[in-house]
């Protein structure tokens, strides 16, 4: 079996963190809530299509528009599976 190594040498100083208070942790509301991105993949058809009903449907807000309808599948989706839909 080897021999143990010798760390006596070594002189090791303990790091101090400054004392922090803490705030509660708030849970963000809508507005605040940071979007993720969860990829899928698609036919080059159907994203066209996609791409052709958000400029039908995204006059006011085009820019906002995709993420809406796909809210809006998704919510249908959960609802036919019979959870909530919370999209």
């Amino acid at each position: 079996m080897p021999k143990a190594a010798d760390l006596s040498q070594f002189n090791v100083k303990a790091r101090r963190t400054p004392a922090v208070a803490l705030e509660p942790v708030r849970k963000p509301d809508a507005a605040e809530r940071k979007l993720i991105t969860k990829g899928f993949r698609v036919t080059p058809e159907a994203a066209h299509q996609f791409n052709i009903l958000g400029a039908e449907l995204g006059k006011d807000d085009p820019k906002n528009t995709g993420p809406k309808l796909i809210a809006e599948a998704l919510n249908w989706l959960f609802t036919k599976y019979g959870k909530p839909p919370i999209a």
